[in-house]
């Protein structure tokens, strides 16, 4: 199996790192800059599940000049556009395109660009950083990839992905319910992402103030209520795993989001908050906690854009 990764940054360095080091057929489509510095050092990955140091196939945009049968798109996704175009001659008649993005508005804007068949659905759950030098930094016992046909079957491409994945030093699940795993994500990543980019501080520090607890769960109904309208009833198990997790006094996690805040990064508003506010206002249902959250970081890309600030 021919895979191409998008990018060989955190999420796409790790991931196809780890499918290269177990002997998978890895190319990493990535900028002129990046292509020097891994042609130089290597594609060095730092984990608790051991460090490594790969030399690495890369491709630059323009290169490509035949299909892959997956392709792992692990962009931002400010950077998404730019990116279906730059893997357009990448994808062929049996090419399958496997999404690591965060949210779900990548599923439509890819289907537009390519039709349904290629698409999958998939997320991941990574702690991980790229560090100036080049290094892949992962920061914790997570990295598990969860995919799946959208339609929930069963499907020969699928199974062969199962099987290669199983053999790379990473975690993964094939899942018949794959929608209902990206609602899951991103209603969680949401209420996180949005809590503590309005806060700025991290979910611990928000639940010990007077009100904090209050408006957590505010915006995570708001989510909950979101799924629910669409067609996933995520269920009071999951609800109160995700509460457990918002509302514990003691946590100092705040979400990648308010990191790219704080160094006066780009965020990907629209594609998280922008896009769940815009599925509230189409189903009827009221969310102040959501757009007061969109608003705010509507404002800090306003302010950032101003300042000269690109993605």
């Amino acid at each position: 199996m021919r895979i191409l990764v998008l990018g060989a940054g955190g999420t796409g360095g790790y991931f196809g790192g780890r499918l290269a080091e177990s002997g998978a057929d890895v190319t990493f489509l990535v900028r002129e800059r990046r292509a020097a510095q891994l042609a130089e050092q290597g594609l060095r990955i730092e984990s608790p599940f051991g460090d490594a140091t790969l030399q690495v196939r890369t491709v630059t945009s323009g290169q490509i000049d035949a299909s892959y049968d997956l392709i792992l798109l692990s962009c931002k996704a400010y950077h998404l556009e730019d990116a279906l175009w730059d893997i357009g001659p990448a994808v062929g008649e049996n090419t399958a395109i496997l999404p690591l993005l965060n949210g779900l508005a990548q599923i439509d804007r890819m289907t537009t660009r390519f039709g349904e068949a290629p698409v999958l659905g998939g997320l991941c759950h990574l702690a991980v950083t790229l560090k100036e030098d080049g290094l892949v930094s992962h920061m914790s016992k997570l990295h598990r990839v969860t995919f799946g046909e959208m339609d929930g079957t069963k499907s020969p491409r699928a199974g062969a992905i199962e099987a290669l994945f199983q053999d790379a030093n990473f975690d993964s699940k094939y899942s018949l319910n794959i929608r209902e795993d990206m609602w899951k994500k991103l209603v969680m990543l949401a209420s996180l992402a949005g809590m503590t980019s309005l806060m700025r501080a991290s979910t611990g520090a928000i639940v010990q103030t007077e009100r904090g607890r209050d408006y957590t769960l505010v915006i995570l109904k708001e989510c909950m209520d979101i799924a629910a309208g669409e067609g996933f009833d995520l269920g009071q198990k999951f609800q109160d795993s995700v509460i457990g997790f918002l509302t514990d006094q003691g946590a100092v996690q705040t979400s990648s989001m308010l990191r790219d805040i704080e160094r006066g990064g780009p965020v990907e508003h629209d594609h998280i908050i922008g896009d769940l506010v815009a599925r509230g206002d189409r189903l009827g249902i009221e969310t102040p906690m959501l757009d007061i959250v969109f608003c705010h970081l509507q404002a800090y890309v306003a302010a950032r854009e101003a300042q000269g600030g690109t993605t």
